[in-house]
């Protein structure tokens, strides 16, 4: 299992969209909006910001712990390089 750790900075809700091909008005998924930070090799850190999806089965847990660091359990999505630090 992959776990990313940051702050939490939002819970949200995307927006609804219209698939354009069958006309079907899809759900906006849940998300959640995490402030990385990412160590450079120079010792710096640099801060980014992701969006990530959650299923509505998670929203409860993060709902009430903006500003808290907190941990997710992610999966990837296509091709991903990873590399030891």
């Amino acid at each position: 299992m992959i776990k990313l750790s940051g702050t939490l900075l939002n819970v949200y809700t995307s927006n609804d969209f219209t698939n354009k091909e069958s006309g079907e008005v899809v759900r906006g998924k849940n998300k959640i909006q995490l402030l990385l930070e990412i160590p450079l090799k120079n010792g710096d850190t640099r801060k980014e910001l992701i969006d990530l999806s959650i299923p509505s089965s998670k929203v409860a847990l993060y709902k009430g712990k903006e500003n808290e660091i907190v941990e997710v359990d992610v999966a990837t999505v296509g091709k991903t390089i990873f590399y030891g630090v």
